[in-house]
């Protein structure tokens, strides 16, 4: 198999398209050329080369990372999106997990932003489907490791499919940390059939399920249902989520935490986070 190669200019290109179109949400492929000074061409192999890795999603003329109801946007950036809340969130769910426990990690940047503190915890066993977290869990060498396999997903960087699905269904954890694209009222939500049947495969093999999700997902819905609430233990969400749907949930019997991203300690930046 013949290997590719992307010089270090274009590297460098590519990160500034990412970052320019993190803060614009969409561009066309013309005004990226003119930003960038290369031809049009080019600008359209760079746009492919994005989509091929699974980061932007291309139509008609441009290209998005805007999530949408039927398109989530890739690891990649998410890793880069709701910093502070996501550090918050991750600081709060430690504090669920004792020494010895197991605990599952979805394929969630949010998730994986908890490693900064779980790596701490005494006799502590990971299961993850998630690979940047199984890298980093290997690397450190102070706690248990089960990875979970299957097929390969560049966008998410995870394994997923019916091997996954499987793995997990044979496991009992004690708590399972994930997220997901969306929640409402009625439930939480995910764009990608792929990815609906891992989570819920997870949310059932757990004892204690806590739903990590910043409030910028709180109030939408997206193409699939994963799970309604009564299949949920504990939210964690940040002081911009809806005090209305928050009030409810605690009706219903969520157990909610509202962390304060601005009074969280600054932690040192996970690998997860730098990539």
């Amino acid at each position: 198999m013949v290997q590719r190669s992307i010089s270090d200019s274009r590297q460098e290109r590519l990160d500034a398209i990412l970052e320019y179109l993190l803060a614009e949400g969409d561009a066309s492929a013309q005004s990226l050329a003119g930003r960038f000074g290369v031809s049009l061409m080019t600008a359209h192999r760079d746009l492919d080369e994005l989509q091929r890795r699974g980061i932007v999603r291309k139509f008609r003329g441009g290209v998005s990372v805007q999530r949408t109801s039927t398109y989530e946007i890739a690891a990649t950036l998410r890793r880069l999106v709701a910093v502070p809340q996501k550090r918050a969130i991750a600081a709060a769910a430690y504090r669920l997990v004792e020494p010895g426990q197991s605990v599952l990690l979805d394929d969630s940047t949010t998730a994986a932003t908890a490693l900064d503190h779980l790596l701490k915890v005494e006799g502590l066993h990971i299961v993850t489907n998630y690979l940047p977290a199984m890298s980093r869990i290997a690397t450190d060498g102070r706690i248990a490791l089960t990875a979970i396999g299957g097929t390969y997903d560049i966008g998410h960087e995870s394994f997923l499919g019916v091997a996954a699905a499987s793995a997990i269904r044979g496991m009992r954890v004690d708590t399972v940390f994930f997220s997901t694209s969306s929640a409402d009222i009625a439930g939480t939500y995910h764009q990608e059939e792929s990815i609906v049947a891992v989570k819920t495969e997870m949310i059932r093999s757990a004892r204690r399920r806590v739903l990590l999700m910043d409030s910028s997902k709180l109030g939408g819905t997206s193409l699939h249902l994963v799970s309604d609430w009564s299949a949920i233990d504990d939210l964690i969400t940040d002081t911009a989520a809806p005090a209305e749907l928050l009030d409810t949930l605690r009706s219903r019997g969520v157990a909610v935490t509202v962390v304060d991203p601005d009074e969280t300690v600054h932690q040192p930046h996970s690998s997860d986070e730098e990539k």
